[in-house]
Order: structure tokens, then sequence, then C-alpha cells
């Protein structure tokens, strides 16, 4: 004969409420990850670098190098991108915008 009333019953009761949850819980999440999956891309501009700002455009690689090593010399972070028409930009942080660019000319 099942007992229903008592200690035995819970157990099991608190064991499907817990299941419940984790399952109420893993519903919401991958319905969010789908939900998210369904968006279209934000478009960016192909000159978009975010904080940093192109200081130099460069024919080749070793002329890129050449610039970044001047301002490195100088303290001044950078780095190097392939833009869309081929050329070699030099980016920098928009604070070290005006000495970068005394430096480079």
């Amino acid at each position: 004969m099942l007992a229903l009333d008592g200690p035995y019953v819970i157990g099991p009761v608190v064991a499907l409420m817990v299941t419940g949850f984790l399952a109420l819980l893993l519903h919401r999440a991958l319905h969010r990850q789908e939900a998210e999956a369904a968006r279209p891309p934000v478009p960016s501009r192909p000159d978009d670098y975010g904080l940093l700002v192109p200081v130099a455009s460069c024919r080749d690689r070793v002329d890129a190098d050449l610039v970044r090593e001047h301002l490195a010399t100088a303290g001044i972070r950078s780095t190097l991108t392939t833009g869309v028409d081929g050329r070699i930009r030099v980016l920098v942080f928009a604070d070290a915008l005006d000495r970068a660019r005394r430096l480079v000319g």
C-alpha cells in the first residue's frame, strides 16, 4: 500500500520540482539562442576600425612596418590592417592620433 503522506512523499516531489525547474531553464536558454541566431547581423562599414584610427596608408607591408617601427620608437602603439583597396593601413588609438600624424608627416 502506498503512503501518500509523511516524509516518503517529500523526496520525489522535491526531485520533480528541481527537474521541472532545470527543464524550464534549459528551454529558455535554447529559445534565446535561437532568437539571437535568427536576428540579421549588424552590417559594418569596411573603414570602421572601432577605437582605432588610420594614420597612414602604405602600398606594401615593408613600408607599413617602417612606419609602425617609427611610431613604436616614439612610444605609440599601432597595428596594421589591409583595406578593401589592398593598401596596408597603420592604425593607432584616437588619443595618439595627433602625435602619430606629426611623426608620420
